[in-house]
């Protein structure tokens, strides 16, 4: 699991550093807390912790983040293939590829927002529709005669 192999990489660089550390800063008080409170920022999974300085520190330090942005986009690519029906899939592929082939160097975000929107509004999408589901207890129900509930109750 990709989630355990970053936490023991992570855990693995905060070891070699609390090793360092410990001879000069053993004596402080709450140093060991402090690698405690690290430990379990990095290993549950509502914090992110692990991954989070995996790709803010480790991968830019091992200059890695093309291809960490490459293992994302495949990531994505397979996600969507596996969620969305293989036409959908196309339409969004395609509309994925459209917003990344400009070249313009606009960084504006309203530009960007617009450039989508504009795309997204050419995606046609199919309407879908509930399944009827027949009235298992008999036909003659208020509702299907258009007649409000005649029942009132007391509560007192």
């Amino acid at each position: 699991d990709a989630f355990w192999l970053t936490y023991w990489s992570v855990y693995g660089c905060l070891f070699l550093i609390m090793d360092l550390l410990e001879t000069w800063m053993g004596w402080i008080p709450g140093f060991y807390t402090l690698i405690i409170f690290s430990t379990v920022y990095l290993m549950l999974p509502m914090f992110r912790g692990a991954d989070k300085v995996f790709r803010k520190i480790l991968v830019p330090l091992a200059g890695l983040q093309e291809l960490l942005m490459l293992r994302d986009s495949i990531q994505i690519k397979k996600q969507m293939l596996k969620d969305l029906d293989p036409e959908r899939a196309k339409i969004v592929r395609k509309s994925i590829a459209k917003f990344f082939d400009n070249d313009d160097d606009d960084a504006d975000p309203a530009v960007m927002k617009t450039e989508l929107m504009q795309t997204w509004s050419t995606v046609k999408i199919p309407k879908m529709s509930m399944p009827s589901i027949k009235n298992p207890f008999g036909s003659s129900t208020s509702n299907d005669t258009g007649v409000g509930p005649t029942e009132t109750t007391n509560l007192v």
